[in-house]
Order: structure tokens, then sequence, then C-alpha cells
């Protein structure tokens, strides 16, 4: 039997179509896809090898596509649990996306524990109407590992953001195994 390497759940968030549903496919499965807003949840999973100073490590992405309408956020707390990181994403085309990132982002740390977080500046290929330096004030002030900015469609910062948080909950894990030993 292959070995199916550390299972690692992901949860990624935010506003109705900032385009969630849209990087997760293409991360996964390497094409563009314009995709209908996202109704309660969605699940993908993808497969990598990470090389994070331990040697090669094979992991299995869990990826929660959370809907991101208001009528799906109460679903949110069973979804977060067991999560070892969150990507936290807004349409850097529409400022209101941004301005609602603080409250998906209490709702994450009120239901998950210490994770890895991420923001991600989503459709970069458009025009901006939300200002970098502000976006990376925010993302210091509240503590988050890192900002990117993508584009799905130009398969800008996909991977490698990706590539980032898996990187990051790994190490979450690794660091939670050896408090416990």
């Amino acid at each position: 039997m292959e070995d199916e390497g550390i299972m690692l759940k992901l949860v990624v968030a935010g506003e109705g179509g900032v385009g969630k549903t849209t990087l997760i496919r293409r991360y996964v499965e390497g094409v563009f896809h314009d995709s209908k807003m996202t109704v309660g949840a969605g699940f993908a999973a993808k497969r990598l090898i990470i090389n994070d100073g331990h040697g090669p490590t094979a992991l299995k992405l869990q990826l929660w596509d959370f809907g991101g309408e208001k009528r799906f956020r109460f679903l949110l707390p069973k979804f977060c649990l067991g999560s070892r990181g969150a990507m936290l994403a807004f349409d850097l085309n529409r400022f209101s996306t941004f301005l609602k990132i603080d409250q998906w982002l209490d709702l994450i740390r009120e239901n998950t524990e210490d994770i890895p977080i991420v923001l991600i500046g989503m459709k970069a290929d458009l025009q901006r109407a939300v200002n970098q330096k502000e976006v990376i004030q925010f993302a210091k002030k509240h503590g988050l590992k890192a900002y990117f900015e993508t584009s799905s469609k130009n398969d800008l910062n996909v991977t490698p953001a990706f590539e980032y948080i898996a990187k990051q909950m790994l190490e979450y894990v690794r660091n939670r195994i050896s408090q416990a030993s």
C-alpha cells in the first residue's frame, strides 16, 4: 500500500465571490475555470512533497473551501475542527471584501488552535481597489504568517502560496508533537 503521507487540513475562507474555489481548482487541477458560488463548503485534496530541512516529507492537503455567503457562516466552526492552517482570501478589486477579513480571522481563531494563517489577495490580474501597503500592515498587525497576491487566471503565486502554508502547517504539527513528548 502506498504511503499517504501526513494528512493536513487547510481551511480556505473569505467573502463570497472572491475566487476561493477557482484558486483551489487552479492549484489542484492546474486549470482555470470560473466557478459558481460554493454552497456550504467544498472539498479537494492534493498530494505534495515538502522539503523543509527535515528531508522530503509527503503530505496530503485536505482543502476545505468554505462558502462565503453569510447564510453559511454558522457552519464554519464545525469545518474548522482539526484544521492545521488557514488561508483568508479577499478580492483585490473589491475593497469591501478586504474590510470583512477581520471577521473571517476572528471566526477562524475562535474555532481553531493557534494555527498558521496566510492572507491571499485574489485576482491580481485585474484592476486593484485595495492598497498593498494597507494589506501588509493588516497582516503584520494580526500576526498572519504571510501575504500573497494571486491570480488563478494567470497562475500567479498559486503554487507558492499553497506550498508556503503547507510548510507552515507541517512545522506547526512538528512543534506540537515535540511539545507533547
